[in-house]
């Protein structure tokens, strides 16, 4: 039986230690991971190939839904990532044809960066047993990986390009997409509860704000009395934007000056203390400061569209069996 390929999308297998970890061997047993769910040119697609690239998706379906709803998001599921893998089939399998060549050692880093990722190589080693795999067909798995992104590279991505017009008159059109709000530069200084009583902590951070009032160094203060994470580097928190700290917070930081400073404002954690250093009203950023940003954005559209045109003309000459 042959089945329309729903969509083409861009999707590499990227086969890494989450990968590895998430499929439980007592879950499903070693002669249902190996059954054949399709066939594309001279490749197979198993249900373990499908299980990999699920796994990330299969876990939060699992954890958010039970019963009916459950089946149907997992169908669901299961159909858009076997049309994937297929797509993956398609392009290892032209990777084949055309005899991409991959080196040794450009396989041996991927794995030894998964290595990495585990406190010794029996622990590594155990993992990959776990699964059924073999460190063998692990390595050979990525040797496919690395074949499938250098041919993608070569007749896809070397042919996309963004010129400085494009980007300009991107620019020109979306320029309301790179508006930012009010921020403001802060700096802060926590005083928590706990290590002290509710009443210490409001008297001493009471004792601060005073100081600081009668012109004692904010950034002197903070670092040697703060009990926040910023507190090594004088408090300062970098740019806030509106909106982005609490409620009570956020309605009386923006409510100050460059220059001032709050008092005490209680929370559960302690008694924080701001002070804005810097301020900027909302604006639109330069094309300066977004110029790459820009040229990824339509470099990607451009490397999407032409992806999705080269898969569809693999699939035309191909023979796709599912199962």
């Amino acid at each position: 039986m042959t089945r329309k390929i729903l969509t083409a999308s861009i999707f590499i297998v990227s086969l890494g230690v989450g990968a590895i970890l998430a499929i439980p061997r007592d879950a499903l047993r070693a002669e249902v991971l190996e059954r054949i769910l399709a066939v594309v040119n001279d490749e197979l697609i198993t249900e373990q190939d499908l299980q990999m690239v699920m796994a990330p998706v299969a876990a939060q379906i699992r954890t958010t839904s039970t019963g009916q709803e459950f089946i149907d998001r997992m169908k669901e599921a299961r159909y858009q990532f076997l049309d994937r893998v297929i797509e993956d089939k398609l392009i290892l399998s032209e990777a084949k044809r055309k005899l991409v060549i991959v080196k040794d050692p450009e396989v041996d880093e991927m794995m030894a960066e998964v290595r990495n990722k585990f406190p010794s190589r029996e622990a590594f080693l155990k993992s990959v047993d776990d699964q059924g795999y073999t460190e063998k067909k692990l390595w050979d798995r990525f040797h496919d990986q690395v074949m499938m992104q250098k041919l993608v590279g070569y007749e896809v991505r070397s042919k996309v390009s963004v010129s400085p017009g494009e980007v300009n008159e991107y620019y020109k059109i979306h320029s309301q997409d790179f508006a930012q709000g009010d921020r403001i530069k802060l700096q802060h200084i926590l005083i928590r509860v706990g290590a002290r009583s509710e009443e210490e902590a409001a008297a001493f951070a009471q004792s601060l704000f005073d100081k600081i009032k009668a012109g004692a160094s904010f950034t002197e203060i903070a670092t040697s009395t703060s009990e926040g994470a910023e507190a090594k580097d004088g408090g300062d928190m970098g740019w806030v934007e509106k909106g982005q700290l609490m409620g009570e917070i956020d309605e009386k930081i923006f409510a100050l000056n460059e220059g001032e400073i709050t008092a005490p404002i209680p929370t559960s954690l302690g008694y924080h203390i701001f002070k804005v250093v810097e301020r900027q009203r909302s604006s639109i950023k330069p094309l300066s400061e977004v110029r790459t940003q820009v040229q990824d954005l339509i470099f990607k559209d451009r490397m999407k569209e032409r992806l999705e045109v080269w898969l569809k003309n693999l699939k035309k000459s191909a023979y796709i069996s599912i199962r």
